[in-house]
């Protein structure tokens, strides 16, 4: 349809189906990943595709401890603690004085999570790691769980074999209600992760304009906080691409997000700064 460049947001993975349509629609896709994650689809082509590209953060900003086990221990931190939050974990950690050589043991430093501290750069680039990683797993079982549900409504009752193929008996599961489509646990969670996203890589493309969502909650989470901001709804546009390769019509929402006047835009708000005057699309099938 177009050759434009295009901008995974603020998911990091992405199944084989969707990323063959945007890729046929769009000709390139850029996925962008936090350090330590594995590839955003199976058998993804890799970073030397010259359609799709995979982008990490700036090495600045590369965690320096040991992520993988860190991310294991939050899980089972948050598992006791679930009243607090990515802040007060990484405040443990630096109470404890952890280093490479130390032994994690999160479970006795919780007493020393009363204590507020500023966070630095560092932990705040640790924390979005933390939430990325863990939004991609949440991500994965919800696609998970649909392909389990969907594979389970196409099951026929035992009783229209029985009865013979004529008799129009629905399937067994046909008429369970589809599950909650939404990537994202709830509005709290997607702005933790839409921020956690803009400040790994909101630097590296802020000149890159075409952003692209598979989940309509970010489409309305963005709308909102402009509408919030400038009073003004973004402008809205729908288009629709059929292919052979397809078995039902794409259909894109557009929303052109306005351009904050400089006296408008707040300073400590780095994700309306990086989303102004892009442009957000919402791809359906």
């Amino acid at each position: 349809m177009t050759d434009l460049p295009v901008i995974l947001f603020p998911h990091t993975c992405i199944t084989g189906p969707d990323s063959e349509i945007i890729l046929a629609v769009f000709g390139r896709l850029t996925i962008c990943q936090p350090w330590f994650m594995d590839g955003p689809i199976p058998k993804a082509e890799g970073e030397g595709s010259s359609s799709l590209r995979i982008i990490h953060p700036e090495e600045d900003v590369k965690p320096e401890r040991d992520f993988k086990r860190l991310l294991s221990e939050y899980r089972s931190w948050m598992g006791q603690n679930r009243d607090k939050g990515y802040t007060a974990f990484l405040n443990a950690i630096r109470e404890a004085g952890l280093s490479e050589d130390n032994p994690w043991e999160i479970r006795q430093m919780i007493r020393e999570t009363g204590k507020e501290s500023p966070v630095s750069q560092e932990d705040n680039a640790l924390k979005w790691h933390l939430i990325l990683h863990l939004a991609r797993e949440f991500e994965e079982n919800r696609l998970e769980e649909e392909e389990m549900l969907s594979q389970i409504k196409q099951q026929k009752s035992p009783l229209a074999q029985a009865l013979g193929e004529e008799t129009p008996f629905k399937g067994l599961f046909e008429d369970l209600p589809q599950s909650e489509k939404s990537l994202f646990v709830d509005k709290h969670h997607l702005g933790r992760v839409i921020k956690a996203w803009v400040g790994l890589f909101g630097v590296r493309l802020h000149n890159h304009a075409h952003l692209i969502t598979l989940d309509g909650h970010v489409m309305e989470y963005v709308s909102n906080i402009f509408e919030d901001e400038t009073g003004q709804s973004p402008e809205e546009e729908e288009d629709s691409f059929s292919s052979e390769s397809f078995s039902s019509r794409i259909h894109i929402c557009r929303k052109y997000l306005p351009r904050l006047l400089d006296e408008k835009t707040d300073p400590v708000d780095p994700v309306l700064t990086y989303l102004s005057g892009k442009t957000i699309m919402l791809l359906n099938d």
